[in-house]
């Protein structure tokens, strides 16, 4: 197997092709609005903490419709709920971009939309997420993953820079109105995908499929580490609603400030496109305690430095190490869930994932607001870094994770998967 990215689930899954050019296209203008809007909040208040506050804001519709939804994704056919969604954050981009021609935006409708557009991605995630392994065989599911965040890194990478150059030149309405027209362009290619009725055992969207779904993952000590892992990463790690003082101190303006976003993408971007070894790593668990420890290195000396070409670097870098911890962390949890119960583990699944982030905003924007960006950027890192180490010795039974497609009974009973026994 060579070293570049496999691009076979491409070639041998036509609705697979759809999804990923959809999520690839429509991904590049959220990450174009994810940018323009705490920096459109920054600006219009001169404060970090209101930008932390945005997070806050997003938070709670992000925990609470990623459950739910994943309930639905389980509970109805997965292509009318994708399409569903991605028409409703169509709307909200329309909104965004109407706002930010009025000559005084409403500052409080960014945190309304912010919030509404949190609570979309939180139904959308789950859909695609529950959607992908039912398109192809397990084999091709990691390469999958790979072409995933391939599309994700560049999509962060892009998005930003362009975000940037878009509000520098042309100002925030235009950021906003290029989302419109990747959503529009996504929804062309997701309504070619065939019909994907519930899989036969599952059950309606209720309060107790919901709470069966949280009883599965309270059994799997590996899976509820794959969630703990990341969620100790964003939180500490993830200093986003920083970079626009990081960006002032730093000496830089937009441009900066969109290449600083895209730096963390760039590094995962190049990442990817290198990914084809990550088929033969046999511990996947432990591939991610040391992704998870790396991106906390790089993050701490991007917090010291004053350079902006350095900061950049270790930024890159760190994103290169979680896009290899998202791998790793995306197959094993695909591995362990049974295909009726995948719409709720993925709506648990991004609750950490984009909630971790999330929280990260409000505890980095606090720190940074009450003792200073650099300390609130370095003691985060450093926490990681700590965190990984602990985990490693507290659950050892992440670490000696065992991939069940190496193991003798890989083609027989997936009982036997390491997974089962936490």
């Amino acid at each position: 197997m060579g070293l570049l990215v496999d691009t076979t689930p491409l070639r041998v899954s036509r609705d697979f092709r759809r999804l990923w050019a959809g999520q690839a296209i429509s991904f590049i203008g959220s990450m174009i609005t994810s940018a323009a809007l705490p920096y459109q909040v920054f600006h219009a208040t001169g404060s970090s903490l209101d930008v932390g506050l945005l997070g806050a804001a997003q938070l709670v519709p992000l925990l609470l419709f990623s459950v739910v939804g994943g309930a639905f994704a389980d509970g109805i056919d997965k292509r009318r709920l994708l399409i569903g969604v991605n028409i409703a954050a169509l709307c909200v981009s329309v909104a965004l971009t109407v706002n930010a021609s009025l000559d005084h935006p409403q500052v409080w409708l960014l945190y309304v939309l912010g919030a509404a557009s949190s609570g979309i991605f939180a139904v959308s995630y789950p859909v695609t997420r529950s959607l992908l392994p039912l398109l192809l065989e397990s084999e091709l599911r990691p390469a999958a993953y790979a072409l995933q965040a391939t599309y994700g890194s560049f999509g962060m990478m892009a998005g930003p820079a362009v975000g940037g150059a878009l509000i520098g030149g042309l100002g925030l309405a235009s950021a906003y109105g290029v989302d419109i027209a990747t959503y529009v362009v996504a929804l062309i290619a997701f309504f070619g995908l065939s019909p994907s009725p519930p899989v036969p055992g599952a059950v309606p969207a209720s309060r107790d499929s919901v709470l069966a779904g949280l009883r599965f993952l309270k059994g799997h000590s590996v899976v509820m580490s794959v969630f703990g892992i990341d969620l100790l990463a964003m939180v500490f790690g993830m200093p986003r609603a920083l970079f626009p003082a990081l960006t002032e101190r730093l000496g830089g303006g937009p441009t900066l400030y969109g290449l600083l976003l895209s730096s963390v993408a760039a590094g995962a971007f190049i990442a990817s496109l290198g990914s084809g070894w990550t088929s033969r790593v046999k511990r996947p668990g432990h591939a991610v305690l040391w992704s998870v420890a790396a991106w906390g290195v790089t993050i701490a000396i991007a917090g010291l430095t004053h350079i902006a070409a350095v900061a950049m670097a270790m930024l890159a870098a760190a994103g290169a190490a979680d896009m290899i911890s998202g791998v790793y962390r995306s197959s094993i949890a695909a591995e362990v869930t049974p295909d009726d119960l995948r719409g709720r583990v993925s709506g648990v699944e991004i609750a950490v994932y984009a909630g971790g982030p999330v929280l990260g905003d409000v505890e980095a924007g606090v720190v940074g607001g009450l003792v200073s960006v650099p300390f609130a950027i370095v003691s985060g890192g450093l926490a990681c870094v700590a965190g990984a180490a602990i985990f490693a010795v507290a659950v050892p039974s992440f670490s000696r994770y065992v991939s069940p497609e190496t193991l003798p009974t890989a083609r027989g009973d997936r009982s036997a998967s390491p997974a089962e026994a936490g």
